[in-house]
Order: structure tokens, then C-alpha cells, then sequence
């Protein structure tokens, strides 16, 4: 029996509204596209663990944003103009989509989850292969990036009041992304502030704590001779 791609046919017919949309392979891999209203051709992201074919279609790999933000590519790597049949290609070989394509750890209540800053933000990271998990406290709201001891939090911050939010559209007037970084110890350090349109510099500067901070020793890989100081 033919394998279908439901998931891809219908983001390429009604395109990605100018964003990377996820479409996740009935292996487990899984992998964010864009793509214009009827395109034929689209960027496609691939997550770590998922490697293009080495044919025409896939020659065009963005290695140019990869050196422009210092090789931060590594996790995933970003192809422009692929074929949507080069595509569908990738997803057949890999067994085609899986049953469940429900967009990891969105969860909205009483919003449209296709314009809260959570979503928004969420699919950033992904491009950049970055996961996040919402988190709360207080009626306030933010992103948690995890990386072992320690972990990045990103969020919206209202200019005009105390709220820190990531549960509702970014309002250009009143808004500021922030981003801040909490060791081990519960100590939070504040990276960057940005304006509303700012989101792509808070991405860039998650990622870059990332790639520095992945050689430490995670606490779980720390040998168990009874000295680990907590």
C-alpha cells in the first residue's frame, strides 16, 4: 500500500503563514518546513538524527546562517528551495508521517495557539533545534530551556506593570522579551531584554549558552564517588 502524506500535502497546498511548521515521521524523527500557498519548493529544517539525501534536491544546505551564528547549525541543519516531492521523498523512506502530529508542549487556554508568544517562541527555538517547557507560578508564565544543572527561562515582560507572561500575543507597544539563565544553585542571571520584534536575538543568545555550556559535566554523568558537592 502506498504511503500518504496528508501532513506535508496540506502545508504545502495552504502554506506555513511565513513560519516553520513541524511535521513529525513515523519513525520519531521530525523535521519544521516553509512554505508559500502552493509552492513546489519549500526551507526545510532537519532536526539532529534526521540527514538529507545526498541528491540535487538537497544541495542547497544555509550554510551561510550557520557561519553567521557561529556554527549554532550543528543541531539540525536548514535547506532552502527542496523540492515539496523531495520532501515527501524523505518522509516516505522514513516510513511515512506518525499517527500523533499534535505540536509538542502547546498548551494554551483560551487563546489562539498559533499567535501566543509561547508558540511563536517555541516554533523559533525548534528551527534552531532548541525544546522548551512552559512553566508557571503566581499567574505569571515562561519558557523553560533545560540543559542538565542548569537552564535558560524566556518570557514576555509588560513594560508598563510586573507581568511576565508567554501565554498571550506579543504586544508590540508594551513588551520586551527577556532572557535569563538560572545555575545550579538557583541563581538567575539576566542575558538579554529585547524588544517585541526582538525575538530572533533572544533565540541567538539561548543557543549560544547552549553551545557553551554543552561540554559541562551533567549531574547525572558525574561520577559517583560520594565528592559531588550539590
Amino acid at each position: 500500500m502506498a504511503i500518504i502524506t496528508p501532513r506535508l500535502d496540506s502545508l504545502a497546498a495552504d502554506g506555513t503563514n511565513e513560519v516553520f511548521d513541524g511535521i513529525r515521521l513515523a519513525d520519531g524523527h521530525m523535521l519544521t518546513l516553509k512554505a508559500a500557498p502552493g509552492a513546489e519548493v519549500a526551507e526545510v529544517f532537519l532536526f539532529p538524527g534526521l540527514d538529507a539525501p545526498d541528491t540535487e534536491a538537497w544541495e542547497n544546505e544555509d550554510d551561510w546562517e550557520g557561519w553567521l551564528t557561529g556554527g549554532e547549525f550543528e543541531d539540525g541543519s536548514l535547506y532552502l528551495d527542496v523540492p515539496v516531492a523531495a520532501v515527501r521523498d524523505l518522509i516516505v523512506d522514513h516510513g511515512g508521517e506518525h499517527d500523533n502530529q499534535e505540536p509538542p508542549k502547546e498548551s494554551h487556554a483560551g487563546t489562539d495557539e498559533d499567535t501566543t508568544a509561547q508558540a511563536v517562541a517555541i516554533r523559533a527555538l525548534a528551527e534552531r533545534g532548541l525544546t522548551a517547557e512552559r512553566d508557571e507560578d503566581a499567574g505569571n508564565s515562561w519558557l523553560v530551556i533545560d540543559n542538565g544543572a542548569t537552564y535558560a527561562v524566556l518570557c514576555l515582560f509588560d513594560r508598563d506593570g510586573d507581568e511576565t507572561n508567554i501565554d498571550r500575543p506579543v504586544n508590540p507597544d508594551h513588551d520586551n522579551w527577556y532572557v535569563g539563565k538560572v545555575d545550579a544553585q538557583g541563581r538567575e542571571v539576566t542575558m538579554t531584554y529585547q524588544p517585541a520584534d526582538g525575538l530572533a536575538d533572544c533565540v541567538q543568545a539561548i543557543a549560544s549558552w547552549r553551545a557553551a555550556s554543552d561540554h559541562l559535566v551533567r549531574p547525572e554523568a558525574a561520577p559517583q564517588d560520594g565528592n559531588a558537592q550539590h
